[in-house]
């Protein structure tokens, strides 16, 4: 699948974590609301970054589609 494998959904929601996550910081004093709107955003992108990241481990792992090469001896 190239550079990145088949862990594109792990970049782009981790991506969206990381900006979430940027975000936070400047809102925090802005409104208590919006505080817990980026409390419970921000805890959920990176658990589903988190699930994301082992359900394309476990799919290598049972699959036997690693992203390293593997070299057969021809008889």
């Amino acid at each position: 699948m190239g550079y990145w494998g088949n862990h594109l959904a792990t970049i782009i929601t981790g991506a969206f974590a990381v900006v979430l996550t940027g975000l936070w910081a400047p809102m925090i004093n802005y409104a208590p609301t919006l505080n817990f709107i980026f409390i419970m955003a921000v805890s959920i992108t990176w658990f589903m970054v988190l699930t994301c990241w082992l359900a394309q481990k476990s799919t290598d792992y049972t699959s036997n589609h690693s992203h390293h090469p593997v070299y057969q001896k021809k008889a």
